[in-house]
This record gives C-alpha cells, structure tokens and sequence, in this order.
C-alpha cells in the first residue's frame, strides 16, 4: 500500500493526534517491529517519523475523520518498518544504503516544525510509551479468543468481515466478542492505570467505536 494520503485540511494538529490515541499506535509498532529490528531501533523513532511525515504531508489530506487519518497513520507506520527491515537485510548483505530518517530532512519541508515537534518531544514520547504498555498488559491479560478480537478491531482497525474470516467464525460472533472483551479491556486498562497512579486522559485507549465497521 501507499503511504500517499488524501487531500485538504485538518483540525489543529495537537488535538487531531491525541484524538488518535498515539499511545495504541505505538503499541501496533512494537507488535509489528519484531525482536530483531527492536534490538537496534526503537518504536518511538518509528512513531516519531510516522508523525512527522504526516505533518510535512498534511496539506494533501482530504479530511474524513479521525479513523481514516489513523488508518492512513498505520500505512505510513508499515511502510517505515518495512524500510528498516529492508535496511537490516540490505546491511547484511554488505550494503552501504542508509534509510533517511523524518527528523533529519531539513530547507523547505521543516517550516512550521515546531508545531508539530509538539507531539514529538522527549516527555510526550514518554508518556506514549507509559501508556502504551499499560495497554499491552491490559489487552494481553483478556482471554485468548476476546484478545484476538479487540487486538484486530481496537488497535489494528481491521473490519468486522476480515476478522471474521480469519477466525472462522460469524460476524455477530465477533460482535459480541468485541463488546465483551472491549469492557473488560477497558476495566483492566483503568485499573493498571490507577496501579501506576496514571490517567487515561485524552488518549483514544478506550476506542469507543467497539462495534462498528470502517
């Protein structure tokens, strides 16, 4: 797929991120980078350039929400780590190639960075990443057969029809596994986060739209 997105504008790009939940995005990237590209990069890198090209490619959307804007985000997420993938491949083979990084692009493609620096700074990062295990260790605490699906539906926004179709069973199956396991995921998250005296805040971990199709 492409990571080329659509046209116009944008709600403010601070509250347009947040509305996104970053913090799920970041525990996508952990999942898909694997053991081997994670001993030498780091999910937050993959998340920063992610936001960054968005940022530089933002005059080109067509604004359809906020769920087509993440979905857009997952591409783009996909397509950086199959560039570090091929950088490791290539580098074994006795390559030279380098991969350039978002943040080291600079002249024209830079103004108006520091706003969305804002979404990039060391403490932000850091709190994505606080918040991103909780999920994990929420999500990854939900018996197998919930865990699939508010995996698959929650963080990966894959439709109800293609989940289906990879567990081999019914659509209105997977319906009442996401409702169910959506609530007790959301339980768990809530109380990890009062274990770790943290709060959900803004970030989109709840995913409210449990039931519905993109």
């Amino acid at each position: 797929m492409t990571d080329e997105p659509l046209h116009t504008s944008l709600p403010p790009w601070d509250d347009l991120i947040e509305s996104i939940g970053p913090a799920s995005l970041l525990a996508v990237i952990n999942r898909r980078m694997g053991t081997r590209l994670m001993n030498r990069y780091t999910p937050e890198d993959v998340l920063q350039e992610a936001l960054l090209h968005a940022w530089r490619s933002r005059d080109r959307f067509e604004w359809r929400g906020a769920r087509a804007f993440r979905s857009w985000l997952l591409t783009v997420i996909d397509n950086r780590i199959r560039d570090l993938a091929d950088l490791e491949t290539a580098q074994k083979r006795g390559g030279n190639r380098a991969i350039m990084r978002e943040a080291d692009l600079g002249g024209a493609s830079s103004v108006g960075l520091p706003e969305a620096m804002g979404t990039t700074t060391p403490s932000r990062i850091a709190s994505y990443r606080e918040q991103a295990e909780v999920m994990r260790v929420s999500v990854e605490s939900l018996p197998p057969e919930l865990r699939d699906v508010v995996w698959m539906r929650l963080f990966e926004q894959r439709p109800i029809s293609e989940i289906a179709a990879q567990l081999g069973i019914g659509e209105s199956a997977v319906r009442h596994r996401l409702r169910k396991g959506s609530e007790l995921y959301q339980r768990r998250m809530l109380r990890e986060f009062g274990t770790r005296s943290h709060s959900a805040g803004p970030e989109s971990a709840t995913h409210s739209d449990t039931d519905s199709s993109p």
